[in-house]
């Protein structure tokens, strides 16, 4: 992606709850003429920080590249545009993309080792960043959306729980990190076994 973005920020606060959690939110700086805006998100993670002042890190390569990968495959505008973007926080389509790039960033990915059943025979098609998969997991097929890969692993955010006799094992919006033999076609999500996508 070439596009230009303007400097975006996360900003790490303390919970300020005794929780041992930060905060994290989504910076906006100012262009001079109106004052920054703050997106505060879902996502919070564990603090090692000794102090309690206000962090405000630059968002990496990695997360503008996600984020206009994202952004690509659902909007009709071209990330790519030489006029570069300018993004309306008010969308709510945009603070949704903020809120995985913010889980990609920041959450610790989940091992699935334990979670997932035995390879399916069924057609896959080339995955990439953007795609919604389903996870081959012992409990049925969430749907995940795939936030990064190499070689042989998908790292995905889950848009469903991971349900074990109605209970959740897995939440929603965990990122986990899943072998791309147990990413399936999100047409197994859609039904209650997959078994006409399955080759016998």
């Amino acid at each position: 992606m070439n596009a230009e973005m303007q400097a975006l920020y996360w900003r790490i606060q303390n919970n300020n709850d005794h929780s041992g959690q930060d905060a994290v939110s989504l910076l906006m700086p100012s262009d001079g003429s109106e004052p920054a805006t703050l997106l505060p998100t879902e996502v919070s993670f564990c603090s090692r920080r000794s102090g309690r002042q206000d962090v405000d890190l630059k968002w990496s390569d990695d997360d503008s590249d996600l984020f206009l990968n994202l952004l690509e495959r659902i909007s009709n505008d071209d990330p790519s545009d030489d006029e570069g973007i300018v993004l309306d926080i008010n969308d709510g389509i945009v603070q949704g993309i903020v809120q995985l790039v913010a889980l990609a960033r920041f959450q610790t990915p989940w091992p699935t080792d334990e979670l997932v059943a035995e390879d399916i025979n069924t057609v896959r098609d080339e995955v990439e960043v953007g795609d919604l998969v389903a996870v081959n997991s012992l409990y049925g097929y969430p749907m995940a959306i795939v936030v990064g890969m190499d070689s042989i692993d998908l790292t995905c955010v889950l848009l469903e729980d991971i349900e074990k006799d109605g209970l959740s094992i897995v939440p929603d919006h965990s990122v986990i990190i899943l072998n791309r033999n147990s990413a399936l076609p999100n047409t197994f999500a859609a039904s209650d076994t997959g078994e006409a996508e399955v080759f016998h």
